[in-house]
C-alpha cells in the first residue's frame, strides 16, 4: 500500500455517468474523473472550492514490481479562497486511486486488485465522505482499521503567507483552522464525486502560485527532511508535485 505521505513527497504513485473505460471484463483500464470538494466556515460565512481531477486506472496483475494497478494523472491541489478574507487553504495531493477504492468499498487496496476491480471502477457514481478523524475507541475492530487507514491517507493541508513565497508555507490542521485562520473558523469536510467525463479538468493553481514550475524534486524549505517526519515543517517535507501531478 502506498501512503499519503509517499504521495505527498514524490507524487509517485498516485461509469456509469461519471467513468469510461476500454477492454474485457477484468482487464484494461478505466478512466476516473472526479471532483475533490473541500469546505470551510470562516467569519460567519461558508467557502468551498473544488478540483476536477482525472485519472486512468490500469489493471496490470503480471508486473515483475507486483503492483496490480498503475496510473496515469491529471490531478491538482484543491484550493478553498476565503476572498483575501484570510490565507487559501490547498489540499494538497494523496493517492486518490486508494481513496476511491475503499471509500466505494472496490477493494482494499491498489496492491489487492483483482478482475472485478476495473469493472466496478467503471461503474462508480455518487459522492463519498472522506474523513481524516480516527476511528473512536471500542470501535469494531475490522470497522475501525478501515476508517483509520483511509485518515492516514488524508492530504496534507497547506496555505501561504505569501503565495509569491514558497519558503513561507505552513500547515493547517482540520481539526484547528482557528489556530491559523481565527477562532470562527472551522473545516467543514472534504468530499470526493466522480463526475462526468466532459466537466472540464481544473487546470489553473498556477494563477495563485507561479513558482510551480521549480525543480519538482526540490522541497519547498531547507533543509529537506523526510516525509514521514512530522517534526519538520511542511515545507521542508513536500515538493512542488504535491500541489499539481499531470504525467
Amino acid at each position: 500500500m502506498l501512503s499519503r505521505r509517499m504521495m505527498v513527497a514524490g507524487g509517485a504513485l498516485t461509469a456509469g455517468l461519471g467513468l469510461a473505460g476500454c477492454g474485457g471484463p477484468g482487464s484494461g483500464t478505466a478512466h476516473l474523473r472526479f471532483k475533490v470538494i473541500a469546505r470551510a466556515r470562516l467569519g460567519g460565512g461558508d467557502y468551498e472550492g473544488f478540483a476536477v481531477n482525472e485519472m486512468k486506472a490500469i489493471y496490470t496483475p503480471n508486473t515483475l514490481s507486483g503492483f496490480k494497478m498503475g496510473r496515469t494523472l491529471k490531478m491538482e491541489a484543491t484550493v478553498l479562497d476565503f476572498k483575501g478574507n484570510a490565507d487559501s487553504l490547498f489540499i494538497l495531493l494523496t493517492d486518490y486511486l486508494e481513496v476511491i477504492l475503499r471509500l466505494w468499498e472496490i477493494a482494499p487496496s491498489p496492491g489487492s486488485a483483482d478482475e472485478t476491480t476495473i469493472p466496478k471502477l467503471r461503474t462508480a457514481s455518487g459522492r463519498q465522505e472522506f474523513s481524516w478523524r480516527k476511528a473512536p475507541p471500542g470501535m469494531d475492530y475490522d470497522d475501525a482499521v478501515k476508517i483509520n487507514v483511509l485518515s492516514g491517507l488524508f492530504p496534507k493541508i497547506a496555505a501561504f503567507r505569501d503565495e509569491g513565497d514558497p519558503a513561507s508555507v505552513y500547515e493547517v490542521n482540520p481539526d484547528n483552522l482557528a489556530k491559523t485562520h481565527g477562532t470562527a473558523a472551522k473545516f467543514l469536510g472534504l468530499s470526493i464525486e466522480i463526475v462526468d467525463p466532459d466537466i472540464p479538468l481544473t487546470d489553473s493553481i498556477e494563477q495563485k502560485l507561479p513558482w510551480l514550475d521549480i525543480d519538482s524534486n526540490k522541497r519547498l524549505l531547507q533543509p529537506p527532511a523526510y516525509i514521514s517526519d512530522e517534526s519538520a515543517e511542511l515545507g521542508q517535507r513536500i515538493t512542488p508535485v504535491a500541489f499539481k501531478n499531470w504525467r
